[in-house]
């Protein structure tokens, strides 16, 4: 098993809701604290999402026994659960937010009727977080699939989300997820004019001159195993991943 090493590419975590619910969006809380706990024993550091961008930008090399955390949608128990064991182990993170539903539930038209209704971080859970560090990512006003709306309609729940979210929280947003993973050229368009990075749920790991604005992740459902976790930075989960995307993509072909 080859461990990679300088100039290999860099994992970038995606979590959703930190609960024992045990739905495909759920970490279980005591398995996040044993991922944080590896991490940190492996002398892993954590990189802002925002210095990533910066790196692809500019094409430079992205630093070994580095990774980066990200959590969409903006569950409370980002902050109850998975905040303090960031905190514990020195790890930042980028949480993106849908704006309109700060404070409330995960009620948005679309989201899956397996997955529990649980409440969403408040903006002032959330800006008690950016004073430790935590950024903070737009995730649309209301988490609608980008590419089943009007371009108008979309360039609204882009563009609004990022004034709102500012507002709310008194901190820039450079950084956008796209919700369920969906875009299309002109959305893409938009997202390039307002932001600086965007990530997507195409499986796998960042590498050093990647584009900025399609970033892969390596959703926290696929590492879910502690030895699949343990092997994060090996050519054989790499291997997983991909061939997992392609039975992706060869499902929605069909």
């Amino acid at each position: 098993m080859r461990i990679a090493r300088n100039g290999d590419p860099l994992p970038l975590l995606t979590y959703h809701s930190i609960d024992d619910s045990g739905s495909i969006v759920s970490t279980r809380p005591a398995a996040f604290r044993q991922q944080m706990k590896f991490l940190s024993s492996q002398s892993f550091r954590s990189i802002r999402l925002s210095e990533l961008v910066e790196l692809l930008h500019k094409k430079l090399p992205l630093p070994p026994k580095h990774v980066c955390l990200t959590f969409d949608d903006g569950y409370q128990n980002v902050y109850s659960d998975a905040f303090p064991v960031l905190q514990e182990y020195g790890f930042t993170a980028t949480v993106f937010l849908v704006a309109r539903y700060c404070g409330q539930y995960n009620d948005w038209p679309g989201n899956l009727t397996s997955v529990k209704r649980a409440p969403l971080l408040s903006w002032n859970h959330f800006k008690e977080m950016t004073r430790f560090g935590i950024e903070c990512g737009s995730h649309t006003l209301t988490h609608p699939d980008l590419t089943r709306i009007s371009p108008r309609h979309a360039d609204e729940e882009i563009i609004e989300s990022k004034r709102e979210i500012e507002d709310k929280t008194g901190q820039p947003v450079s950084l956008f997820a796209y919700p369920y993973g969906s875009y299309n050229s002109h959305i893409r368009t938009t997202v390039r004019s307002h932001f600086k990075g965007a990530c997507s749920t195409r499986l796998g790991n960042v590498r050093s001159g990647a584009d900025p604005y399609t970033i892969r992740r390596i959703d926290s459902y696929f590492v879910s195993n502690a030895k699949r976790f343990s092997k994060l930075t090996t050519t054989s989960l790499a291997g997983y991943l991909q061939a997992r995307q392609f039975f992706r993509d060869l499902k929605t072909l069909l």
